[in-house]
């Protein structure tokens, strides 16, 4: 069922664009340090689509996503006093992504998600081999079951989301989760376990509108028997 979503890059370095050099990259945090209006700029027009692209994937609709974009940009520009260069630019600004917008999933009231159908049928067109184009049904079906998948996923305890998300949708592996949501792998090993039991069973039931276990109890222990 995550197929119809998954991206499986396996890549925290998710920007769409070239990479910068690490010289490159080094001078444009330094200017940005010193607070140069033009390498802000730069910086802000080379990531937005990356970032963009993240919130959107991680939180599955455009509510409020050039808010949230901006958010993390000021939170990345203030961040960079301290960034040490102990990963790549990018996937640093991919750690603010997820922070942020695990703050937006604790934030939003249960609702149903508000599924765009021109994006629900872009995202699944973009995943459909060009030479064999799917029949209008099939089309339909995707999107169906990607409605269905994030459906499940904001039912879930947030901590849980996203690393069910980051692993099963983005391909990345214990250790980059783990840095992403700043714990440790043992920690994601066990949430995640957890976690994809809980998927596949709101998937089963799709429609119950009885609250999910775990959602109201993110802060501190999930309600899955004290896992992390």
């Amino acid at each position: 069922m995550l197929r119809v979503v998954s991206r499986k890059s396996g890549n925290l370095d998710t920007g769409s664009t070239q990479a910068l050099s690490p010289g490159d990259e080094a001078a444009l945090i330094a200017r940005c340090r010193a607070g140069e209006r033009a390498a802000q700029d730069l910086f802000y027009a080379r990531f937005r689509r990356q970032v963009a692209a993240t919130l959107y994937r991680v939180l599955g609709d455009r509510t409020d996503l050039d808010d949230l974009v901006q958010e993390v940009f000021v939170i990345a520009f203030r961040g960079l006093a301290n960034f040490r260069g102990d990963a790549r630019l990018s996937t640093w600004l991919y750690r603010v992504c997820v922070n942020v917008a695990l703050g937006r999933m604790r934030l939003r009231s249960r609702r149903p998600q508000a599924f765009g159908v021109d994006d629900l049928e872009a995202a699944s067109a973009k995943s459909v081999d060009p030479d064999r184009p799917e029949t209008p049904e099939r089309a339909m079906q995707r999107a169906q079951d990607r409605a269905r998948v994030y459906r499940a996923l904001d039912k879930m305890a947030p901590k849980k989301r996203i690393v069910l998300y980051l692993h099963e949708i983005e391909g990345l592996d214990l250790k980059e989760i783990a840095y992403l949501v700043d714990s440790n792998a043992v920690t994601v090993r066990t949430r995640l376990f957890y976690a994809r039991k809980e998927f596949y069973k709101l998937v089963a039931t799709d429609g119950d509108e009885q609250p999910a276990a775990g959602v109201a109890d993110d802060d501190g222990d999930d309600a899955d028997g004290g896992a992390p």
